[in-house]
């Protein structure tokens, strides 16, 4: 150890040494700029680019402020940086570089961004940036890192953008993101992530918005698998295993804009988790075996502009699945191999909608009122098995016209809306005439709709007859009585107006005969079935005995038989003249003269 220490702090002074000296030559105050590099020494900008370098050249001008180094086969970065104290920006992506070692950036205290991408490091240590207090952006993607050691970024405070993606990191170390105030992007993905790194990201919780988790391994995202991440307007959960979201996974991203779910294992729109994200503009759930899209699948995500449901094995989509986004501009719904059908009106309250592309999936026919066609700028509905009819007249006539158009105001996909159908089979379908695009019925099909209409004819016309018959012998509710029910009315002398008298429901009371006298000897009054009311135009009626046939008075008389009748009027049979027998003025007896039938046939009243 003793013997190590005064070469180990020899060295620096010594470069440093030979930096000074390199600086008050005057034949290198500008640097020689090595054949393969090329340099800019009034920009203080150097390009070593796929220089076939094996180390990092030294004789640059040591004022230089941004150097690229990117695609050559350097291995050791060991104090080469030494001679370049201001540089700013620094590329050594592609090279062959296995370690940083300690220390070899602690002269770069100006440099804000840093590209280590695509070598072959395998850890990061706590001393590996020390020195790089002012970088800003750092990429070490590409590598093969498997640790990173907690004070790794202890230096780097004002770090804002880091990329660690495509590396095999299972996991973060504890308190990683500690010192990274400032950091607004993070990306992890392509790495071996089992989990949401959520104790890491907590720590950046007042900054970060952009947070790429994108082809890991993510199986679940729980309740507080995303932390108070209040300034996030990006994740990506894009090609994990993801099956299951909770309904109030994204309680605590209120902000967020952009989420892409595409590449999982959702069976099922995550609406209720979804109905959080009030603000939320672009949904990815491309690649996810969906089946079928629900009513109201996207709730609550009024401000979603960008959709995209591609190759999700989609069957089915529900007439009201899309009514909550009224301000979509944008949707996607390619490759959907089983999808056979819209809904009418689908998308038709999406006023704004601009970009609709269906594509390789199984539609036969569409429709112009499955979305609003006349604001599209973009329909792209190609590789479909279309069946070229009537039904698509509007889309032959759309074609057309923007193929006479001098500038297209509609992109569409010409060449590949191809019919299938068996007589115009592999043509496209601007190319067929316009009096080809009619529809086609089949024999049988004419045969059996002349059948149906037959049979509905006759149906109705069967009905309408029952229903005449019904209401001709319709029957009160009510059983007739067994025995004759006669209505007599009187008549004045002019024949205008009549009181009501009831003589009936007595069965030896005969009426056959147009003369007859009917005599009772009861003495009680109630025995007879003559039942009279007052005639309106008599006073002191009240004061008459009603089975007194003294007190009646002569009259004419019209007798009509209304038994079993409530609904129809009854015929008169005859009319009759009465009289009380002067023979017999303490009896019940009259007689009844019968009258020639009158000219009209009297009014008839139900008493």
């Amino acid at each position: 150890m003793a013997s190590r220490g005064p070469s180990s702090t020899a060295l620096p002074v010594a470069i440093a040494m030979a930096s000074a000296i390199l600086a008050s030559l005057p034949t290198l105050a500008s640097g020689i700029c090595p054949a393969r590099c090329r340099c800019n020494d009034t920009a203080l900008i150097a390009s070593c680019s796929s220089g076939s370098l094996d180390v990092v050249p030294i004789q640059l001008n040591p004022e230089i402020l941004h150097l690229d180094l990117s695609g050559n086969r350097v291995v050791s970065v060991h104090h080469t940086f030494d001679f370049y104290p201001s540089m700013k920006t620094l590329n050594l992506g592609s090279n062959l570089i296995h370690t940083l070692g300690s220390d070899n950036f602690e002269f770069q205290g100006s440099l804000i961004s840093l590209n280590l991408s695509n070598n072959l490091i395998r850890n990061i240590t706590k001393n590996a940036l020390r020195g790089l207090k002012l970088l800003r952006e750092l990429d070490l993607s590409g590598n093969n890192i498997t640790e990173m050691e907690e004070q790794a970024f202890h230096d780097t405070s004002e770090l804002e953008y880091l990329n660690l993606s495509g590396n095999s990191m299972t996991s973060l170390s504890d308190g990683l993101l500690r010192n990274l105030y400032r950091i607004h992007t993070l990306i992890l993905s392509n790495n071996n992530l089992l989990d949401v790194p959520s104790s890491n990201l907590a720590l950046a919780k007042l900054s970060l918005n952009v947070l790429d988790l994108s082809d890991n391994l993510i199986q679940e995202l729980e309740s507080e698998s995303l932390p108070s991440l209040s300034d996030l307007k990006f994740l990506s959960l894009a090609n994990n295993v993801v099956r299951r979201i909770a309904d109030d996974a994204f309680d605590q991203v209120p902000n967020l804009k952009t989420l892409d779910l595409s590449g999982n294992n959702l069976t099922l729109v995550p609406t209720p988790a979804l109905s959080r994200l009030n603000v939320l503009i672009t949904l990815i759930v491309s690649k996810n075996p969906l089946r079928s899209l629900n009513s109201v699948a996207f709730q609550n995500l009024f401000e979603l502009k960008n959709l995209e449901l591609d190759d999700c094995t989609i069957v089915d989509v529900h007439p009201r699945a899309f009514v909550d986004n009224v301000n979509l501009e944008r949707i996607s719904m390619d490759g959907n191999r089983d999808l056979r059908e819209l809904p009418a009106r689908v998308l038709y309250g999406a006023r704004h909608l601009r970009w609709v592309s269906l594509r390789r999936c199984s539609l036969a026919t569409l429709q112009p009122t499955h979305f609003p066609v006349d604001s599209l700028l973009s329909l792209r509905v190609g590789s479909n098995p279309l069946v070229c009819n009537c039904s698509l007249h509007w889309l032959w006539n759309i074609l057309r016209a923007e193929e006479r158009r001098n500038e297209t105001r509609l992109e569409l996909d010409f060449e590949d809306i191809v019919c299938v159908d068996e007589e115009f089979a592999g043509k496209a379908l601007i190319s067929l005439p316009e009096g080809s695009l009619r529809c086609r019925l089949s024999p049988l099909y004419l045969s059996l709709s002349a059948a149906a209409c037959l049979a509905a004819t006759a149906t109705i016309l069967a009905l309408i007859v029952h229903v005449t018959r019904a209401k001709r012998r319709k029957r009160p509710a009510y059983s007739a009585p067994n025995r004759p029910e006669l209505l007599v009315y009187e008549l004045d002398k002019n024949a205008e107006s009549y009181s009501r008298r009831l003589i009936a429901r007595n069965e030896e009371m005969l009426y056959e005969t147009p003369r007859r006298k009917t005599s009772q000897d009861s003495s009680d009054p109630r025995d007879t079935n003559v039942y009279e009311t007052p005639r309106y135009s008599r006073p002191n009626r009240r004061d008459r005995d009603p089975y007194d046939c003294r007190q009646m008075e002569e009259g004419v008389y019209a007798v009509a038989d209304v038994t079993g009748l409530r609904d129809q009027p009854p015929e008169v049979l005859s009319l009759y003249r009465m009289r009380a027998l002067p023979s017999a003025p303490s009896a019940r007896d009259y007689d009844y003269d019968y009258e020639p039938p009158m000219p009209h046939k009297p009014h008839v009243v139900f008493v």
